[in-house]
């Protein structure tokens, strides 16, 4: 059971990849706190672990503690009734094995508190190695609550024995003005990918498609790494010159994607911010679960052949904008309901 509220100054203690500078990570932070105060939660009840620990709340209006430090982190647990996982691919090691260690270790220190676990919206794996399968397990049951956002997430819990609930992105929950018309623009987001170039160099045709059909780009950095990566596309001349932006709040994309008519990308959460912001959206998926959110979503598919000098552009764009508000309204309160039960599970009486 959850200490009391009386014993703890904050309700919810967010932890993830946040203070880092990509914009998804931080997307999920925004997330969290508004469904969470919609939910009940006062604002002075939320803290959030996070790299940057002078940003956060000035930027989400909540008390940030140095994810690095360890006294900070065991501080900001103890002062908490319930540690929240909101989102994003913590449990993998396609990068590094150390995203697993890290989050088991914060599991592992708040259950030794007492402080019960939740984790949602998760996207787990791949997990190549046994000790991250291990410590990835060992944590997720140590949860009181798990659910994921993919189906490719569900499997790999499954085959380790782990039940979980499955739910949309909490980013998925954001709200976006109402749009009265469009521009000329397309949005366009590269990342880098390791050993896999297909992605990139069909979006990069893309973009030669739409300078050769005089239509307007932007850039849109999703991190720091997207930016550098796009420079080097543009200088190298596999892209052409554009204007390249780093939002770093949806509002700032929203205001970005006002002035656009589509948008053809990479990154999962480029994609979720067109998709509310009415684009057409165009994806070039470097990973099975942007495939699998593709799929879902009824998105456009930049293939490989299409990285070919002849592609062009004008075959995807139709100028069909997404109107289904009615499936981004059900998504939305599909993860409201989410963080009631997590809320439920963690606070409730």
């Amino acid at each position: 059971m959850a200490p009391p509220k009386g014993a703890k100054k904050f309700d919810v203690l967010l932890a993830g990849y946040f203070g880092f500078g990509n914009l998804g990570d931080e997307l999920l932070a925004e997330a969290a706190v508004n469904n969470l105060m919609a939910c009940g939660v006062a604002k002075e009840g939320l803290a959030i672990l996070s790299r940057a620990s002078d940003e956060s709340p000035s930027r989400l209006g909540v008390e940030s503690f140095d994810r690095w430090s360890f006294q900070s982190v065991s501080n900001a647990i103890k002062r908490s009734r319930a540690l929240f996982l909101p989102g994003g691919g913590l449990f993998q090691d396609a990068t590094s094995a150390l995203s697993c260690v890290y989050y088991w270790g914060i599991v592992a220190l708040a259950v030794a508190l007492s402080v019960p676990v939740v984790a949602l919206g998760q996207s787990v794996g791949p997990l190549s190695g046994n000790i991250s399968r291990f410590l990835t397990r060992r944590a997720l049951l140590s949860c009181s609550y798990i659910a994921v956002r993919d189906d490719a997430s569900r499997h790999v819990l499954n085959d380790m024995d782990v039940p979980c609930a499955m739910m949309p992105d909490p980013v998925m929950s954001l709200k976006a003005p109402e749009r009265s018309g469009g521009g000329d623009e397309v949005l366009i987001n590269v990342r880098p990918v390791r050993g896999n170039r297909h992605s990139v160099s069909s979006v990069a045709a893309a973009s030669r498609s739409c300078e050769a059909s005089g239509i307007p780009m932007i850039g849109v950095a999703m991190s720091d790494e997207d930016g550098r990566f796009m420079k080097e596309l543009q200088a190298s001349g596999d892209m052409p010159r554009f204007e390249i932006k780093a939002p770093r709040s949806a509002g700032e994309f929203f205001v970005a994607a006002s002035r656009a008519r589509a948008s053809v990308g990479m990154r999962l959460h480029f994609a979720i911010l067109s998709i509310l912001s009415g684009l057409e959206v165009v994806m070039s998926p470097y990973d099975p679960k942007v495939s699998s959110f593709a799929d879902a979503w009824g998105l456009k598919l930049l293939k490989l052949e299409e990285s070919d000098e002849n592609f062009d552009i004008m075959k995807l764009l139709t100028n069909s904008w997404f109107r289904d508000k009615r499936k981004i309204d059900e998504v939305r309160l599909l993860v409201a309901d989410q963080f009631r039960i997590a809320l439920d599970r963690t606070l409730g009486d």
